[in-house]
């Protein structure tokens, strides 16, 4: 459940998902991740002439991701395979990631699926080879689990996550590549709708944080007038989490990690507002530090 200005109840999100699927028109084909009770409930409202096939981890997928290791580069690498409609489960190619994260496997398997499936009779094992390739040239996009930098010992990275879900990828994606290293997590939650809807989840989404730095709300397309959630300062109370903090202002923020962050830690800045600022200024700070001292 995501939007709640748009979709107030998970019921109306799903909802919109099973309109779409209504629309596919015949010979159209639905690639859902098989997560079982929506994957059921989706493809139980298929138009006629049309067909699902899944993909995740698990191995009664269609498309599933198996023999899961992580790699030297951060990422996983894993073995791609098919189950037909009809006959024994086929093994397509061998995919290794630079993008860190269990769900960067199925964002990659998702897409590995609609390309075998385009692809022409004939040409699908060289396509296979090529899409195994380019996977393990890609190294991210900005915002996206954006490694910025590592100086004086301290790696930035940004991120884009302003859901619960999204932030506990993100951190779980640190936590695996970063085991043995302090995490501070620093989130400026997105507009007063999604945090007052997602209050509850959001207080539980930072385990694998060390650290844990929370700005005050930004308001986007909002208005504070127009709710009664005026605080972050009221998620942050409800954290069980034992290092979490209420530093409304991004100023005061960077002021903080200046004075706290030391080699070996790790920042992530999970923001889809404007506190990417506190990743530069801690580069940039970082910078003059390691210059001074050159």
């Amino acid at each position: 459940h995501d939007h709640p200005d748009c979709y107030p109840t998970p019921e109306e999100y799903f909802g919109a998902f099973a309109e779409f699927v209504q629309r596919l028109k015949p010979g159209g084909i639905l690639f859902i991740s098989l997560d079982p009770d929506t994957a059921r409930q989706l493809t139980a409202s298929l138009p006629p002439n049309t067909r699902a096939w899944t993909y995740g981890t698990n191995p009664e997928a269609d498309y599933s991701a198996q023999n899961l290791v992580h790699n030297d580069h951060g990422g996983f690498d894993y073995d791609a395979f098919w189950q037909p409609a009809t006959g024994e489960k086929v093994f397509l190619t061998h995919i290794s990631l630079q993008v860190p994260g269990e769900h960067n496997v199925r964002n990659s398997l998702a897409a590995l699926a609609v390309m075998h499936q385009q692809a022409p009779d004939g040409q699908r094992e060289e396509q296979l080879r090529r899409y195994a390739q380019g996977l393990a040239a890609f190294s991210g996009t900005g915002r996206r689990f954006d490694i910025l930098g590592e100086i004086g010992g301290i790696t930035v990275i940004d991120d884009y996550a302003h859901n619960p879900t999204k932030i506990q990828a993100s951190l779980a994606a640190a936590r695996a590549l970063y085991p043995q290293r302090r995490i501070w997590a620093v989130w400026q939650p997105h507009t007063f709708s999604r945090t007052r809807a997602f209050q509850d989840e959001f207080s539980r989404s930072f385990k694998d944080a060390d650290q844990v730095l929370v700005s005050e709300i930004y308001a986007a397309r909002e208005k504070a007038k127009d709710f009664d959630f005026l605080s972050a300062e009221q998620v942050v109370k409800t954290m069980p989490h034992p290092q979490a903090r209420f530093i409304p202002d991004l100023q005061d923020i960077g002021d903080y990690l200046i004075q706290n962050l030391h080699a070996g830690d790790v920042l992530l800045v999970l923001s889809a507002g404007d506190a990417d600022q506190i990743s530069a200024r801690i580069l940039a700070y970082l910078r003059e530090r390691t210059d001074q001292h050159a």
